[in-house]
């Protein structure tokens, strides 16, 4: 067989077929198992899930992670948080790669030119290899809106409105993919019937998972948290910070002299670009209105691999953004940009990789809890921010009550956890008011790094102007 004809034949791989589904399932597991056993995610959400998960299984109490709520994930970890970060992490990466095998027969039955290339981006990604290894929820969402896909696709409306329901109450923005689902149901036979299968399966599940939300916190659990930031200045950098600064560029190279297959598409109706074009401007308007996480684009990832194979004719522009998109961001990014200790965005040309910096910030991250954990202090307030929902996991001498190791209301910014023991109390913020008081009664106020800034952002007052001492963890 001729060179080129065998790297086309690898390009179109069919993963789903035997030996090679193994290959893929065997590649996928060992890539992830140095990341599962470095706690539940850098991100202090994964904490917070944690500690909902640990709360219902042993006190049978109900403290969502954060509004406006993650009932799934918190459901199903409380059944194995007694076996701790390895298996909930372990839990993640199952679903994570069934949304993989989903994928590869999507593809498949797409009958998708460079498919084999495809799934193994969707694999690889550095992204979602990060994502698919600890207790954050977004691999769950993503997972069952590509399985609700799938089942459109077989014409299987109310399973797929199921699993609609399953990513809804995974994350709540999945409901905003209702209408472009509803588009393509719709667009296959234009029956009522169909779409009316699918909207139902989707609200009687999602209204299943979030009853207990609603019967625990009334209508609160339906918050959302604006933030005083420019909304398209870290919408970009999130974007490069999730993908790499070259397959960005290259991406939007691509789109540009795409721009007249996409603009035809459009005109004459293609059902499917127009779908795929859909998801990703709704997921791209909901990031862009709420850039906090580059994570809050793994939904579009999917839809945007596909999207991105059929508009573009030249087959080789797509093999070098898979592989820049696989490349240029895993151990070793090239291009980069990230924040300075002024808070300043700068570009790195040679930097650590998206995965191995996760791997050394995780790391980090217990070994500084634990630290925080041993200081000798009494008598005191200790102001720690982000490294609340942390502590009250790993520290089993704190808890929010006095009876018993209680700690999911230390997810919130004004609840803490207690030591009782030495009387220190650990809190995310302390409003200015409240410290005063505090310190009447005697309380030192410590705070860790990173909290004068935050403090500052946040209730608009420098703890050094109140005698406020900081806590310097590293050096102990």
């Amino acid at each position: 067989m001729p060179w080129k004809e065998r790297i086309n034949s690898l390009l179109d791989l069919d993963w789903t077929k035997t030996p090679y589904i193994f290959i893929l399932i065997l590649s996928f597991v060992l890539s992830r198992i140095p990341l599962l056993n470095l706690g539940f995610g850098i991100d202090a959400d994964a904490w917070r899930i944690a500690n909902s998960a640990f709360d219902l299984r042993n006190s049978h109490v109900y403290h969502t992670s954060r509004f406006p709520g993650y009932p799934l994930p918190e459901y199903v970890n409380s059944l194995i948080i007694g076996h701790g970060w390895i298996a909930t992490n372990s839990m993640t990466m199952i679903l994570s790669l069934i949304s993989v095998i989903f994928f590869a027969r999507i593809l498949k039955d797409l009958n998708v030119k460079n498919k084999g290339l495809l799934v193994l981006t969707y694999a690889f990604l550095p992204v979602l290899w990060i994502n698919s290894t600890n207790t954050m929820d977004y691999m769950w969402a993503l997972t069952f809106i590509v399985i609700a896909w799938f089942f459109v696709l077989k014409k299987q409306y109310a399973f797929a409105g199921l699993m609609m329901g399953l990513a809804i109450g995974s994350r709540i923005t999945s409901a905003i993919l209702i209408f472009p689902f509803l588009y393509l149901i719709w667009m296959e036979n234009r029956r009522i019937k169909d779409c009316s299968h699918f909207i139902v399966s989707a609200v009687i599940v999602s209204f299943l998972l979030f009853l207990p939300l609603f019967l625990t916190y009334g209508f609160k659990f339906l918050t959302y948290y604006p933030g005083k930031i420019n909304p398209i200045l870290y919408a970009g950098y999130h974007l490069i910070e999730c993908f790499g600064l070259l397959p960005v560029f290259f991406g939007f190279a691509v789109l540009v002299v795409s721009l007249k297959t996409i603009f035809e598409s459009i005109f004459r109706g293609d059902k499917d670009i127009l779908f795929l074009l859909s998801t990703i401007v709704l997921i791209s308007i909901l990031f862009i209105k709420a850039p906090y996480e580059a994570e809050y684009l793994i939904p579009a990832i999917p839809f945007g691999l596909l999207f991105i194979n059929r508009i573009c004719k030249r087959r080789e522009l797509i093999v070098f953004l898979c592989i820049l998109l696989l490349l240029s961001n895993s151990f070793v990014s090239f291009c980069t940009v990230k924040r300075n200790n002024e808070g300043k965005i700068v570009i790195h040309t040679i930097d650590d990789g998206m995965i191995k910096r996760n791997i050394e910030e995780r790391t980090e991250q217990i070994d500084y809890t634990q630290s925080l954990m041993n200081v000798n202090i009494n008598h005191s307030v200790v102001i720690i921010g982000w490294y609340l929902p942390i502590l009250s996991y790993l520290d089993k001498k704190v808890s929010y009550s006095k009876d018993s190791k209680i700690i999911g209301d230390a997810n919130y910014e004004k609840k803490g956890v207690w030591n009782f023991e030495k009387d220190v109390w650990y809190r995310y913020l302390v409003p200015l008011d409240e410290l005063q008081d505090l310190q009447n009664k005697g309380y030192t106020i410590y705070y860790i790094e990173g909290m004068q800034d935050y403090t500052e952002r946040v209730y608009d007052y420098d703890l050094n102007d109140y005698n406020c001492v900081y806590l310097d963890v590293a050096s102990r």
